[in-house]
Order: C-alpha cells, then sequence, then structure tokens
C-alpha cells in the first residue's frame, strides 16, 4: 500500500468487553506515543454503556474512533476495527495492556527494514501482584525472523506468541483473510487466533519476527481459580487451531502439539508425585485433546485455512460500523 501525504502510518486496534473505565491507562499511553500519524479504533463489545463513557473525553481527537459492535468474540472485533482503518501497518494491543511512547515505531520497524516480514510480536510483561495466580506473559531474549511454520511449531513448544502484542502488515492481512473468526476469546476454539494468523502466513512466504526491543505490560492477573478457567480455554482453543493443520496434511504440526501433552499431561503430574503432591491439572491435557477432536469435526475452508472467514463487510457490522464515534 503506497501512503499518501497526511495519511496514518499505523492503525492501532483494541478490541474490548465490558472493561469501563480501566481502558482508560490504556488509552492514556497510546496517546502518548512519540509517533503522531496514527488511527486508533475502539471496537467496544460490552453488554453496557460503561466503556463507551469512559471513551467520551478522547473524543475530540480526529484520529480517535469508538464502534459499538452486536457481534462477539476477539477476531471478529479486530476484524471489524481494521477494516474501519487504512494504515499500512497495524498494531494490536489488548484491553488490560499499558504501552510505552516508542510502541508503535519499534514494533513496526521490523516490516518497515524487511518487506519479508507480514506479522511482528514483542515481548508481553507482567504487571507483578503479590499473590498467588498468573497474568499471560512472554518475554523474548532476542531478536529473532522466522521463515518457516515448522520454526514457529518450534518455537511455540515453550510458549506462544501473544496479540497483546502484535503487528500485522496489512498487505499480509488482506492476503491472510484476517483473523479466523472461531478462533479467539469470545469464540467457539477461546484462544490462538494470533498465533494462527502467524502461521497461515510464514505458509503463504510472509516472515514473522520476535522483538525484544520493545515491551509491552500487560495488567492481566487471574487468581488461581480465574487461571484454571484460562488455562482449560486456552489449551480447548490451542486444539481447535491445531486441528486445522492436521486436517489440511501439515502433519509436523503433532510435534508441537505432543509436546504440549507431554508436558500437560506428563512432566506436571509426575512432577507433583514426585514432590509428594497430588496431581494437578489433569484436565489441561482433556482440554487440549477435545479441541483437536471438535476441531476435526468443524467445517473448514481449506484452503484459506480458516473455520470462519472474516465478515467484517457483512450487512450487521456495516451496522455497527454506523455508530461509530469520532470527532
Amino acid at each position: 500500500m503506497t501512503e499518501s501525504p497526511g495519511a496514518p502510518s499505523c492503525a492501532v486496534i483494541v478490541a474490548t468487553r465490558d472493561r469501563g473505565a480501566k481502558i482508560v491507562p490504556l488509552l492514556d499511553s497510546i496517546m502518548a506515543s512519540d509517533l503522531d500519524d496514527f488511527e486508533l479504533v475502539v471496537v467496544d463489545q460490552s453488554v453496557d454503556d460503561a466503556t463507551e463513557t469512559a471513551f467520551l473525553p478522547f473524543r475530540g481527537d480526529p484520529r480517535l474512533s469508538y464502534v459499538r459492535s452486536t457481534a462477539t468474540g476477539l477476531s471478529r472485533a479486530r476484524n471489524l476495527g481494521i477494516s474501519l482503518t487504512t494504515a499500512p501497518y497495524l498494531v494490536i494491543t489488548d484491553d488490560d495492556c499499558i504501552v510505552p511512547p516508542e510502541w508503535m515505531r519499534a514494533i513496526t520497524a521490523p516490516m518497515r527494514d524487511d518487506p519479508e516480514v507480514g506479522v511482528v510480536f514483542c515481548s508481553v510483561r507482567p504487571v507483578p501482584v503479590d499473590e498467588p495466580g498468573y497474568t499471560p506473559h512472554v518475554i523474548f531474549e532476542a531478536n529473532r525472523k522466522l521463515t518457516t511454520v515448522r520454526e514457529a511449531w518450534r518455537a511455540g513448544r515453550g510458549g506462544l506468541c501473544l496479540g497483546a502484542g502484535m503487528a500485522v502488515r496489512r498487505t499480509a492481512f488482506d492476503e491472510l483473510g484476517g483473523f479466523d473468526g472461531l478462533l479467539g476469546a469470545g469464540g467457539r476454539f477461546g484462544s490462538l487466533e494470533d498465533n494462527d494468523l502467524s502461521w497461515r502466513g510464514l505458509l503463504r512466504g510472509w516472515a514473522t519476527y520476535h522483538t525484544c526491543d520493545v515491551t509491552v505490560v500487560h495488567d492481566g492477573f487471574r487468581n488461581l481459580d480465574e487461571f484454571r478457567e484460562l488455562v482449560a480455554r486456552d489449551l480447548y482453543g490451542v486444539g481447535g487451531g491445531v486441528a486445522k493443520y492436521i486436517r489440511t496434511g501439515r502433519l509436523w504440526v503433532m510435534t508441537f502439539l505432543g509436546s504440549w501433552l507431554w508436558r500437560f499431561g506428563v512432566v506436571g503430574p509426575v512432577g507433583d508425585l514426585l514432590g509428594g503432591r497430588r496431581p494437578r491439572g489433569l484436565r489441561r491435557p482433556y482440554m487440549l485433546v477435545r479441541g483437536v477432536i471438535d476441531g476435526l469435526r468443524t467445517p473448514l475452508d481449506r484452503q484459506a485455512l480458516m473455520y470462519e472467514a472474516n465478515t467484517s463487510g457483512r450487512a450487521s457490522d456495516r451496522r455497527d460500523s454506523a455508530q461509530l464515534l469520532g470527532d
């Protein structure tokens, strides 16, 4: 895409649901960016008006827009938000994050420097919390360019990248058809939408880049009960996402799947037994396998490698965009 004079170079997309005033720190951090030529779209799937009310003080800035969506699901919200922007680089974070001033510039740098790079992930650091629980995070120790999906699956054995710190080249996004609407929070398979986009890009010749040059802070702490539910949802989603690649003959993904089954079904429980503890997390491998089985049964567009295509152009979504609040 050719950039026009005065056109935004980056589009920031934030999907939110029932966040209310808690979204304000994120919006403040985005507005403190050292990059001025950006556009921001907040797609709100909340059941109340609290988040819209929290956004009102920002609506005087012409770079910011708010849209209320009746659809559900993180991927659908992101697809809709992206369809309302024009910038060549798409920058994505979650509604419970804080971004540094250099975030937009640093996370898009690999794409600006290398035309092969279609997707970039940055580090996501947790806010420290002094109580039992967990905050999803990922820390990259070095910069790395991945050029094959096997490299991504190999890297994913130790943990997956996070859409809380993600950027996508628009031309790659359009070629891939966007995020799979059945993947991600609120979708049938509640995770993996971010990594799945990267994997599909790698299969089409787009490189993925892991950058350690910038870090997003994630204020997404879960207590132990919440964490158990999150892990069950995420593992089910991972299984559902992996099933797409099994069904289309990319059987090397089984090495990735096997490493996760070994980690959650053997190493964890055996470690508990050896430590004299009752085995924990036995539901985890079950949810992973169940996700695979359900994914194998779900209608799939084999050419696009998507359960549900980007539907941001549907009549219902066009009605949503008509509710957009800008300046």
